[in-house]
């Protein structure tokens, strides 16, 4: 499996990763085409593909916001879920990045359940920490979340300076 930086909207993958972000993730948690390719620009967002013999498998999304690493949007292809690659590219994701962080929506169905065990069969614990995603757009409501860390738990003095450094950096 190679690893592929999306660095702007002509990159090779760029259009199958969008087509994956818009399957895999609700309108309300998504940013528009615009503004996805005005976040290629910063150097601490980094948009990569996981590609197996020029197939796209899965995008990995994320911000490296000082020393922590925020997993932001990661998805498999519809059509190769259930095959271990989102297990083996996670694996090589938490070997190659400290500090990581992600959200998941709250536990209401079988599907956000076993994305929660997903995640916690690498060590990810839910913070009990009123969280909410940080919105992608100007006046767009806030998405109450699920706020997860790696093997411990954040205090809330750290988590609430790390919040507002994301505010910050994300709507920037």
């Amino acid at each position: 499996m190679n690893k592929i930086l999306i660095q702007n909207k002509n990159d090779l993958y760029f259009e199958k990763a969008w087509q994956i972000y818009l399957e895999a993730f609700p309108k309300k948690e998504r940013r528009t085409l615009k503004e996805q390719e005005k976040l290629l620009e910063k150097s601490n967002y980094k948009m990569l593909c996981y590609v197996k013999e020029d197939i796209l498998i899965a995008i990995v999304w994320y911000w490296d916001i000082d020393s922590y690493t925020f997993l932001e949007h990661f998805a498999v292809s519809n059509k190769l879920r259930g095959q271990a690659f989102g297990s083996k590219i996670l694996n090589e994701f938490i070997k190659n990045n400290e500090n990581i962080i992600l959200e998941i929506e709250p536990i209401v169905d079988v599907v956000t359940q076993k994305r929660l065990e997903f995640y916690e069969k690498f060590g990810f614990v839910i913070n009990k920490h009123e969280h909410f995603q940080v919105p992608f757009r100007k006046n767009a409501p806030e998405i109450k979340l699920l706020f997860m860390t790696q093997n411990t738990i954040m205090p809330k003095n750290d988590y609430e300076k790390l919040y507002e450094r994301m505010k910050s950096i994300l709507n920037d």
